[in-house]
């Protein structure tokens, strides 16, 4: 027995049509929006071993040393064994994932202001308040930070 309308629809089919932008602005830059998203924990987190980055994100090892393996790849990332622990990969930005930081924050901001200018500033200034609670009630995080800063967040 069906008892919609479903109101979580709307949320997300928008996040969905905002990824899709923000994919088609990423393109010519060349990167992917989670792509996008390990280059900025990255550059909060200093070096991190592979194991660190997939626990941020939540996925499995494998997963990320895909991910890895492509930003590797095209030079947006650097990977280099522990000297402590030869059988761990650590993982740091390279100088040209941060100069393409750069970039992806100017995307960021532009999806920012998409969304300000189909809701003005402040619906948009409640709805980035409404979905960042959501985001830590669900417990999402932020990646890269630690606990005590992502509590600070919310």
């Amino acid at each position: 027995m069906s008892k919609g309308p479903y109101k979580f629809h709307s949320v997300l089919h928008s996040a969905d049509l905002i990824e899709k932008r923000l994919a088609t602005l990423l393109t010519p830059i060349g990167i992917k929006p989670r792509q996008a998203r390990i280059l900025n924990a990255l550059s909060r987190m200093g070096e991190v071993s592979q194991n660190e980055l997939a626990e941020q994100f939540d996925v499995t090892s494998g997963s990320m040393s895909t991910m890895i393996e492509r930003l590797e790849k095209v030079q947006l990332i650097e990977r280099r064994k522990n000297p402590d622990d030869r059988r761990v990969d650590l993982i740091t930005l390279s100088k040209r994932g941060a100069l393409v930081l750069t970039e992806i924050r100017d995307v960021w901001c532009e999806i920012d202001e998409l969304i300000e200018e189909k809701l003005g500033s402040q619906k948009f200034a409640q709805l980035s308040e409404l979905t960042k609670e959501l985001k830590f009630a669900m417990g999402g995080k932020i990646a890269g930070m630690n606990m005590k800063q992502n509590a600070k967040q919310r």
